[in-house]
């Protein structure tokens, strides 16, 4: 018998299986016991065998109890799978209806929907619970699409720069302000995004150009909605100036740049054109017209202010959250033709 390493001849002569090991699949972890066991087999020394491999004799006698040399796959780690499993208590309907849910919305996540079904079905279930079901029968319909992110720097000394100390503890308070690009049907777009702090009422308008005169119609939009004693957070692009810069200082609207290329200091604006992105344009990008996607983003605004729970609002959405404040928030019209 030949003592070089890697010599076949010795799982041959002591492992009955020998002739067979090529055919046989082991992890990592069970062909490292089977060196073990092949090496005692080789010195008859449990001393020696652990000294050399630097393992304590608990653990060879583990494996060497549990060795069958007709079956190298009991080397293998067992399951760790209980012998008792809880049973499901949800039926198919209740799948059915996360299968719905997840179909409609494929970005809520499992909190979020066990809020739905409890506010809105009667039906209490955790979100562990949900969770697993997603797993289970993956309930995972959300389409993912990268663009590449272009930035531009803007260097404007005389701006101000939003103060630290800038807080909202009412409706109406501080506004954040940003532009979004869109590609839909080849076709880039423009999204002019609102956000209140406080409430997370938000106003979104859509446009075929990025210009100033456009961020000022949605400007014109929020000081409608909110009021002129709202403060204005907004970037430092250029569509924020000229005139939509004039038309804020005119109606004295006072207004506040984030420093370049920190969106933590507009951070829930960021949030929701996040959520637009993903709840709804990842979904649909057929819209051909400035029209259609204006009315497929107030869709899901509608679905934003009146049905989605937020988390910062301790689960409530928009509307329920100022209807404590008694404060309405209109829908968002839908054309019927779009």
């Amino acid at each position: 018998m030949s003592n070089r390493v890697g010599s076949s001849t010795i799982y041959a002569s002591i492992l009955p299986i020998g002739n067979n090991l090529r055919s046989v699949s082991l992890s990592r972890e069970a062909k490292h016991r089977l060196r073990v066991i092949e090496y005692y087999l080789g010195c008859r020394s449990v001393a020696l065998t652990c000294r050399h491999f630097g393992i304590c004799r608990s653990y060879f006698y583990k494996w060497y109890k549990r060795f069958n040399p007709h079956n190298l796959k009991s080397l293998e780690d067992l399951s760790r799978k209980p012998h008792r499993v809880r049973p499901a208590t949800y039926d198919v309907n209740f799948v059915a209806l996360i299968r719905k849910l997840r179909t409609d919305y494929p970005s809520y996540s499992a909190k979020k929907l066990s809020v739905i079904v409890l506010r809105d079905y009667g039906i209490s279930y955790s979100a562990a619970t949900i969770g697993r079901v997603i797993k289970r029968f993956m309930l995972y319909f959300s389409q993912v699409i990268h663009l590449r992110n272009h930035r531009r720097g803007c260097k404007r000394s005389w701006v101000t720069r939003k103060p630290f100390s800038l807080y909202a503890n009412g409706p109406g308070q501080v506004i954040e302000f940003d532009m979004k690009h869109i590609w839909s049907a080849n076709r880039r777009r423009y999204a002019f995004v609102a956000v209140d702090v406080f409430t997370k009422q938000a106003i979104i308008h859509v446009s075929s150009s990025s210009k100033s005169t456009q961020a000022k119609i949605a400007l014109e939009m929020v000081v409608k909605t909110f009021g002129a004693q709202a403060v204005i957070v907004n970037d430092n692009g250029s569509e924020n100036f000229d005139q939509a810069y004039a038309y804020l200082k005119q109606v004295g609207v006072t207004q506040y740049f984030a420093r370049p290329h920190t969106p933590k200091d507009k951070p829930h604006v960021e949030n929701i054109i996040g959520k637009l992105q993903q709840e709804c344009l990842d979904e649909d990008r057929s819209a051909d017209s400035v029209t259609k996607l204006q009315a497929q983003i107030n869709r899901w605004l509608n679905d934003y202010h009146f049905f989605r729970p937020h988390q910062a609002l301790n689960y409530l959405t928009p509307e329920e959250f100022c209807a404590t404040l008694n404060i309405t928030i209109p829908r968002a019209k839908v054309s019927t033709m779009c």
